[in-house]
Parts: C-alpha cells; sequence; structure tokens
C-alpha cells in the first residue's frame, strides 16, 4: 500500500475506489525507486484503470495506448501490456470489478472519473 507521501494520484472519489485502484496499480509502482518513475507509472495506471473500468481494454487499444506513452520501444511495450493483462487486472476480484463497473454506470461518477485520468 502507498503511503500519504507517496501517493500521486490525486484521489479518486471514495477511499474505497482508491484502495482499489492502488491494488490495481501496485504491480506497475513496486519497482519504482525515485519520485519520477512513480509519478510515470501512476499515469500510466490511470490509463490503464479507466481502459478496465469501461470495458474498452482489449489488447489492441491497451498496448496503443502503451505505444503513445513510450514510443516504439517494443520490449517495454509488451512487458507492460503483460503485467497490466497478467497482473494489475487480475488484482481485484470478480465482485470488486462488478461494484466498480456498477459504480461507473453513474453519469456523475463517470465524469468524475474521466476529469481524474486527465
Amino acid at each position: 500500500m502507498m503511503s500519504n507521501d507517496e501517493d500521486h494520484s490525486e484521489l479518486l472519489i471514495d477511499d474505497a475506489e482508491n484502495r482499489l485502484f492502488e491494488r490495481f496499480a501496485l504491480p506497475m509502482l513496486q519497482p519504482c525507486t525515485t519520485p519520477s518513475q512513480k509519478r510515470s507509472a501512476i499515469g500510466i495506471a490511470k490509463t490503464l484503470w479507466l481502459r478496465f473500468v469501461t470495458e474498452t481494454d482489449t489488447e489492441e487499444t491497451i498496448y496503443d495506448d502503451l505505444k503513445r506513452v513510450v514510443g516504439s520501444k517494443h520490449d517495454d511495450i509488451i512487458a507492460l501490456g503483460s503485467m497490466y493483462f497478467f497482473k494489475m487486472k487480475t488484482a481485484l476480484t470478480d465482485a470488486e470489478v462488478g461494484q466498480l463497473k456498477d459504480y461507473y454506470t453513474d453519469g456523475h461518477n463517470f465524469a468524475r472519473l474521466e476529469e481524474w485520468g486527465a
């Protein structure tokens, strides 16, 4: 779990949602050793979270998004994509994913999510 001084995520709507995001982002944040790396990882995790909760996380969209972030570094894109599909996406239970999807069907909550991700 990230401490308050490490949390650069600009808090989500509520504590429960923040805890879920922290668990989701943990595989990407664990290897970070500098504040700059952590900021970059949070930014990438936000993009992946938006795809995840909106169910637009196809292999194609994830790899396109990662390519926009890291450029043409093929090995980095593959490594980050694999981390997303095999570690981040599986960090939450099916029940938690269902709760998130229900939560974001509310237009107000979804609008706040889009603002957070920007």
